[in-house]
């Protein structure tokens, strides 16, 4: 049941993550950038007169930024979208030359970065837009955040015609999209998401000659709400598509989207346990009857949530095997039974397309996959599979 780990087909990034080699971690994450590139092609199969602006921020949902932006970019992807300006940055630095928007508010003491890394900019409120009027360092490409509904950061409608007008005339930005972020394109009721799009519509009627790109979809909408991507100039945002995952379970498998993250561990140690013995901390699991048990090289500091103590489970040798006891920092515990062919050094898998996936452990885990799969740590590698 051994694996090989050092296949050719691998790449491994160490250029932020590790000072030893990566291949002595027994935890690491394989980033299928196949599977990436075919997801992308389902979004523009979806929506052909429409460009992708891959979302990769929080280091592309876990999978590593700078070379899924660079697989991306060879795709012909142009536009990125990222939540931070250290995000943009690093990205930059890493050698990503197409368009890249911060979606964050800005810092007003930070603004100077937006033209020294040529960031995009995201005009989030009236008092940002007088800020960047008077610091005077401009003409800033600008995105000016209408909102319509999801009450998190955004001009209001009743302002935004006023504000748009004023950027303009100042001469220090330059106005590049208008765009809005839908509150609950994934979830059962679409009417709100409707509503959202209706209200930014009329609101940016008299502005759409200024805005070269308009952007409202999410890869939710983008799958479930084809009219918000049927403006001639759309752009959509698509971030967790990309990764094969939406929060609506089911969505993503019927769009044909795949998974494009596995993440699996070896076994470090094997003993067996009595009736009545008890395993890991807190006593928390006790063995009804002689069994084997399993020790797995990861823990929850490598992302792997503690929740899933006496609930998860993992695939060895494609059987699925229980966690038992509480999951510990750096490991955790699997209830083997009396399987014979499982030894130390075979690979476990945590999650991934042909084990328990990221909506089973973020279900564990009493959360969403978004939160599973940029929850994996920097201290795990990422092994990028071509």
């Amino acid at each position: 049941m051994r694996n090989s780990r050092n296949s050719t087909l691998h790449k491994i990034d160490t250029s932020t993550r590790f000072d030893a080699d990566p291949t002595s971690a027994p935890t690491r994450a394989e980033v299928h950038l196949g599977r990436l590139i075919q997801n992308l092609d389902v979004f523009r199969r979806t929506a052909p007169s429409a460009e992708v602006m891959a979302v990769v921020k929080a280091d592309a949902y876990g999978h590593g930024a700078p070379r899924v932006a660079a697989a991306l970019s060879e795709a012909g992807v142009t536009w990125f979208a990222v939540a931070t300006v250290p995000e943009g940055i690093r990205l930059r630095k890493s050698g990503v030359e197409g368009r890249i928007l911060v979606l964050g508010a800005p810092f007003p003491d930070y603004i100077h970065f937006y033209g020294e890394y040529d960031l995009d900019i995201t005009i989030s409120s009236e008092e940002i837009a007088e800020h960047i009027i008077a610091a005077e360092m401009g003409p800033f490409r600008a995105h000016v955040k209408i909102e319509t509904g999801m009450n998190r950061i955004g001009i209001p409608c009743r302002d935004a015609v006023r504000v748009v007008r004023r950027l303009e005339m100042s001469g220090d930005v330059r106005l590049e999209g208008l765009w809005t972020h839908f509150a609950a394109a994934d979830g059962t009721d679409l009417d709100f998401s409707r509503r959202q799009l209706a209200q930014f519509n009329e609101t940016i009627k008299p502005l759409e000659d200024a805005a070269p790109r308009i952007h409202t979809a999410n890869s939710a909408a983008a799958l479930r709400l084809p009219e918000s991507v049927q403006h001639p100039r759309a752009l959509m945002r698509i971030g967790i598509g990309l990764y094969g995952y939406s929060a609506l379970e089911g969505l993503a498998e019927d769009s044909g989207l795949r998974p494009v993250m596995t993440v699996t561990s070896q076994i470090t140690h094997l003993k067996s346990v009595a009736t009545g013995e008890s395993v890991s901390y807190g006593r928390r699991w006790t063995a009804d009857h002689p069994t084997r048990i399993a020790t797995v090289g990861a823990g929850y500091a490598d992302g792997y949530p503690r929740l899933l103590s006496n609930r998860g489970d993992v695939s060895i040798g494609g059987v699925r095997y229980p966690i038992a006891g509480t999951v510990c920092m750096d490991m955790f515990m699997v209830d083997v039974g009396t399987a014979a062919d499982i030894s130390v050094g075979d690979e476990v898998v945590l999650f991934g397309p042909k084990a328990p996936d990221a909506y089973q452990i973020a279900a564990w885990a009493e959360t969403i996959p978004y939160e599973i799969l940029t929850g994996v740590t920097a201290r795990v590698p990422r092994v990028f599979v071509s």
